[in-house]
């Protein structure tokens, strides 16, 4: 692999302030918009938050918006290139938590949440018929004599969008919906959906063809999925889908506290095939963030590597398969010893410096077009906490294998 990096610290784009925190990253076509906290001083009172727009190909900032002060805003979700919906936590403005929708900084419309003590909104999710499925927490508070505790207690609604307005239709409290990852297969007649621990595979009338469970409740060796993307093949001179990838977590050894990495793939006929021993040749790997598939067995992993006590940083990973063994080629983007810059480097390094990947996008979705990766993540080093930066990957050859 043939690759180069460039950092960006969001620092950078403001004027004597102390630090800048990433909160959330939203897409939308040709635009990124990344709610931030701005800490004009070290004390929690001085932040402030903004979002900025970026040009999801230049990384230029398009756009920057302020937003209300006397909410403290959690999540940001884009329905077109200047309207969005952002979730709030509990204020004095309000008896609850808010939903609000904007275009640019004006408000459209609004809604409040009052589940209970200190309402919070956390997430926002579009689901398939074009609602929103919003997700958020609120405190009990458990009696213990002279220091009573406050336990968060989640809580879910569906929301919909009309021209008057916001309607909320609650959800059944004590089932919660997961959000959930789906692919349509290229038949268009059938779709694979992550549930809770394994991939089920659905026709378009939403009937079970057959379900593939990586683990049980209740057990230790639940194996939970985080992505999943198409694994395709090449068949008569065609490219077609044959089921999927996925990545995951392995709590098998969940003991140690640490869970492992998960990779493997499920065939359109629900055969799992564990990819799980190829990680072991990389004892650092410690989570996939990104799957980026190619063609006959190509598939690239992006994510975090860790050794607890020494820090972290990030590897690009390029699997193969071939003749009836694997082959592999790895880099890894280990923090310098006196910033957040990134280099390449052959072998992982830890420097006592921690990242918070908040969101990847790959320019493309198919390996064999991909020039450039884009990643956002929070970066702290002791105190120094939070360091809002942008990462490019640019790519310049094909991928292979040697």
């Amino acid at each position: 692999m043939e690759i180069s990096i460039s950092s960006l610290s969001l620092k950078e784009k403001f004027k004597d302030i102390h630090h800048v925190e990433m909160l959330r990253v939203s897409t939308f076509d040709n635009n990124l918009f990344v709610l931030m906290n701005i800490w004009i001083t070290e004390e929690y009172k001085s932040i402030v938050q903004r979002i900025f727009v970026f040009d999801r190909h230049t990384l230029r900032i398009k756009d920057k918006y302020k937003v209300s002060k006397n909410l403290k805003w959690n999540c940001i979700y884009n329905l077109n290139e200047n309207i969005y919906l952002m979730g709030s936590n509990f204020s004095s403005l309000y008896s609850g938590a808010a939903l609000i929708l904007f275009k640019e900084n004006t408000i459209i419309t609004s809604q409040v949440f009052d589940k209970g003590y200190s309402t919070e909104i956390h997430t926002i999710q579009k689901e398939k018929d074009g609602s929103f499925l919003i997700s958020g927490s609120w405190y009990q508070c458990v009696p213990f004599g002279g220091h009573d505790d406050y336990v968060p207690v989640q809580w879910q609604s569906k929301v919909t969008i009309t021209d008057s307005g916001f309607i909320d239709e609650d959800i059944d409290q004590s089932n919660p919906k997961k959000i959930k990852s789906q692919i349509q297969d290229s038949d268009s007649e059938n779709y694979y959906l992550t549930e809770d621990y394994g991939i089920s595979k659905y026709n378009n009338d939403d009937v079970l063809i057959w379900n593939q469970g990586l683990g049980q409740y209740g057990a230790e060796d639940l194996q939970q999925i985080h992505k999943m993307v198409p694994f395709y093949k090449t068949q008569n001179g065609k490219t077609i889908q044959d089921g999927v990838w996925f990545s995951g977590s392995d709590q098998t050894n969940s003991g140690t506290g640490f869970s492992e990495p998960l990779f493997g793939r499920v065939t359109a006929g629900g055969t799992i095939l564990s990819f799980k021993s190829i990680l072991m040749n990389f004892p650092q790997l410690y989570k996939i963030h990104s799957l980026i598939p190619g063609t006959d067995n190509n598939c690239l992993l992006i994510g975090e590597t860790l050794v607890a006590g020494q820090g972290n940083g990030l590897f690009i990973l390029l699997n193969h398969f071939s003749d009836g063994i694997w082959k592999q080629s790895i880099k890894y983007l280990n923090f310098t010893k006196t910033g957040f810059e990134l280099l390449i480097q052959d072998a992982p390094e830890f420097h006592n410096r921690y990242v918070q990947i908040k969101d990847i996008f790959p320019q493309s979705q198919r390996l064999e077009d991909l020039k450039k990766i884009i990643i956002f993540g929070n970066v702290s080093h002791l105190r120094d906490r939070d360091n809002g930066y942008v990462w490019t990957i640019t790519i310049s050859d094909s991928f292979t294998v040697s």
